[in-house]
């Protein structure tokens, strides 16, 4: 059953004012054959529902204000009964998250089959179940998303940027806080993504990915993009295309679980372009620092870039 429908016919059964509820229990009561066509509910609820419902014209301890509105005068375990229905079939629906820890990947299984894979420093929210017309997720951070197909409730994932939305399809979305830019790359099927800021609209597709520049606000399509290049960093490899050195470093933080200091501010103006595979956290350092003209020293357990 929907829930806006339960929660009207519940509030009407409380006693509380709900016209829409007293408008489908009337038609129910005069016509119980309405709930199929009304209810939505699996056969076995429904003939529960009827059932509480003849139960309810036969007893003695119901005083009914006219032939469709009713109250309850001292019929209990009719009472209690009917609330037991509409409150059980109402399934609590609670909010889950998920965290990869600094320097780890981590996999979840949501409850419709589908697959995400989260990147190192990432946190999901996501629904126990999910109920209704949408399938909604919300994602700080970056993760690969193997969605389960179904045209009837789409996929959504929300960013603080972005809203990307599927029906069935593998794809990329990297979202960390602080970054100047988000990103979705798509593997297989079609995405839409939508920026939360203008409310542009960007369809992409395998080969395809879409970035979100918080400079101007604007979302940027690309095409050609090799697909094995799609979410490398599930095979531990990083790579940085016209990066900043503070988010080259903020990377490198949440992948290894270090800590870095940039000694000389003027390095953090700096960009980088680099690809790493599976190398340690003192190497990938030290080559940033080649790649940028400048050392680093490690004291007390803190790389220091100078």
């Amino acid at each position: 059953m929907p829930e806006k429908i339960q929660n009207d016919i519940k509030l009407f059964l409380e006693g509380k004012t709900s016209l829409k509820g007293q408008e489908m229990w009337n038609n129910w009561y005069d016509n119980p054959e309405k709930i199929y066509a009304d209810a939505l509910l699996p056969a076995s609820n429904i003939s529960k529902l009827k059932k509480e419902i003849k139960n309810i014209k036969k007893t003695k301890n119901v005083i009914f204000l006219n032939s469709r509105n009713w109250m309850m005068a001292a019929s209990i375990v009719l009472a209690a009964g009917l609330f037991s229905f509409f409150y059980l079939t109402a399934e609590t629906i609670t909010t889950k998250e998920y965290a990869a820890g600094l320097g780890e990947q981590t996999k979840i299984t949501l409850s419709d089959g589908t697959k995400i894979w989260l990147n190192a420093g990432s946190l999901l929210k996501y629904p126990s179940k999910f109920k209704g017309d949408t399938r909604e997720v919300y994602l700080t951070g970056e993760a690969f998303f193997d969605v389960v197909k179904d045209k009837k409730h789409p996929f959504i994932i929300h960013t603080d940027k972005m809203d990307t939305k599927v029906l069935g399809t593998s794809f990329n979305v990297q979202a960390y806080p602080g970054q100047t830019t988000q990103e979705v790359s798509v593997l297989t099927g079609r995405v839409n993504v939508k920026s939360t800021v203008t409310d542009e609209n960007v369809y992409v597709t395998p080969g395809q990915k879409v970035v979100f520049k918080a400079k101007n606000s604007s979302l940027h399509a690309f095409s050609n993009i090799p697909m094995n290049s799609i979410s490398l960093w599930r095979k531990n490899i990083i790579v940085f295309e016209e990066t900043p050195l503070p988010e080259v470093i903020a990377t490198i933080k949440r992948n290894y679980n270090v800590t870095v200091a940039v000694e000389n501010k003027s390095l953090n103006a700096l960009k980088i372009n680099a690809y790493f595979k599976e190398l340690p956290a003192d190497q990938v350092i030290g080559l940033v620092c080649n790649i940028i003209n400048a050392n680093y020293k490690l004291e007390s357990g803190v790389y220091k870039i100078e």
